[in-house]
């Protein structure tokens, strides 16, 4: 009933000076009658206003507004309107004086706000004079109740105490000096995959370097280092080593002899175009190791540096990586192919002119090489490579399929078929494609990736 009373008092402080700011030049009349009108009226809106917030008579923006929450809360005794009071420029004046209630929407007022908190004060004082039995509370309640922050903040846990007893430290002695690193970047990434395999060849008639049916040990290594700035360079070196020995039953000559060598280096650096397109200069450098020998025969049919095949090719390199699939396909329109034989007696093999060590050529190149994880433990990883100067072609499509079987066991199958019409010796009449030729191995052993 006091907090009922209290704003009734207060509304009826309230709405003289709301009246007057909408019309500034109308002189206003204390009128009991009224007076008595008025506070009926109010008197049953906060009745209403317990059941139905929207049934308040004034403004709604006047309900939340923050201005008007003293005149609207319980009786309270608050220390701005006091200090007001007593400051030296306040003038005494009655409510409801129209040459002491302010215009509050005029236009030459410079702050609104002020102006609602001072006329606030104002009513809120009047009201300690004249109805002191309505106060029921006092600024320092409120903030000893901690006010009404303390009802919507969450809960703080307690702290907890890491040891029971408490220790004043020195710190500032046993803190060395702090040194800031400065670590550069590591654009590099690097790859290895090394395995040692026993395998079982297949040669067609016409391989291009010999060779027969058998099982054999090999061993492989490829080794990556690539550069990305993450920005426009990248470069990717590759090194490849195939080396296989095998015992043949036929060659009464030779009782080990070499079935794979390979010694292949391939670096190719891109400056970024698009997004998945770059300028790219790629080298290509391959020849074998250990000397390979026909079967039965003193003869060596190839040998370190006999041939050397060099491929310098400029153009474009297309790179897409996927979850489970990785490749690349470098376009050059224009490559320079150069082979070279040092071996003497090897001259003019490998489709060179008779008597001659080397040749140049140009011509377009395509090299492609990617790598598909197929499922969780078997992965492919080809290489494609042609080129053609328009007089001949030269094929090449090498298959590695993995089938892992544990970190370090796998076994590995090797299919390559060959087309390079370079050289007559090269030609089987008794095939459909008188210059394909055609590898293949199977193998299980140990492997070791990182």
């Amino acid at each position: 009933m006091q907090r009922r009373l209290w704003g009734i008092w207060v509304l009826s402080l309230l709405l003289p000076c709301v009246e007057g700011a909408a019309e500034n030049r109308r002189v206003y009349k204390v009128d009991t009658l009224a007076m008595n009108s008025i506070v009926q009226k109010y008197s049953a809106a906060l009745a209403a206003l317990s059941h139905d917030t929207t049934a308040f008579p004034l403004d709604t923006g006047m309900r939340y507004a923050p201005p008007f929450f003293r005149l609207l809360t319980p009786g309270t005794l608050y220390d701005a309107p006091m200090r007001q009071a007593f400051s030296v420029s306040w003038i005494p004046s009655l409510p409801a004086k129209a040459d002491s209630v302010p215009s509050l929407m005029g236009e030459g007022l410079k702050d609104r706000g002020r102006s609602v908190l001072e006329e606030g004060n104002r009513m809120l004082m009047q009201a300690y004079v004249r109805v002191p039995w309505l106060i029921s509370l006092t600024e320092r309640d409120l903030d000893e109740a901690g006010g009404l922050k303390e009802e919507v903040l969450p809960e703080l846990p307690e702290i907890s105490r890491l040891a029971g007893n408490e220790m004043d430290l020195d710190l500032a002695r046993d803190v060395d000096t702090v040194r800031l690193v400065v670590r550069r970047p590591n654009f590099w990434k690097f790859r290895g995959d090394y395995s040692f395999q026993f395998t079982q060849n297949y040669f067609s008639e016409n391989w291009y370097q010999g060779g027969d049916n058998n099982y054999t040990m090999l061993a492989l290594a490829t080794m990556e280092a690539n550069f990305n700035n993450k920005e426009k360079i990248q470069w990717d070196n590759k090194l490849e080593m195939r080396l296989g020995f095998q015992t043949s039953k036929t060659d009464e000559k030779h009782k080990v002899k070499t079935n794979d060598d390979l010694l292949r280096f391939t670096t190719k650096i891109g400056y970024k175009a698009t997004t998945h397109w770059f300028y790219t200069l790629q080298v290509q450098a391959y020849t074998q190791f250990y000397p390979s020998y026909n079967a039965n025969s003193d003869v060596v049919s190839s040998d370190f540096m006999s041939p050397f095949n060099l491929v310098v090719s400029l153009g474009m390199d297309y790179k897409l990586e996927l979850k489970r699939f990785k490749g690349s396909a470098n376009l050059s329109p224009v490559a320079y192919n150069f082979r070279s034989v040092s071996r003497k007696s090897l001259y003019g093999n490998f489709g060179l002119d008779p008597g001659r060590s080397m040749y140049n050529n140009f011509g377009p190149n395509i090299t492609v090489n990617y790598s598909w994880e197929i499922w969780k433990n078997i992965k492919w990883d080809s290489r494609i490579y042609w080129f053609s100067n328009m007089e001949m072609t030269d094929v090449e499509w090498e298959n590695t399929f993995t089938f892992t079987i544990n970190k370090y066991l796998n076994s590995k199958l090797f299919l390559y078929p060959r087309i390079d019409d370079s050289s007559e010796n090269y030609r089987n009449e008794d095939k459909k494609f008188p210059y394909l030729m055609f590898k293949e191995w199977f193998s299980l052993g140990v492997n070791y990736s990182f």
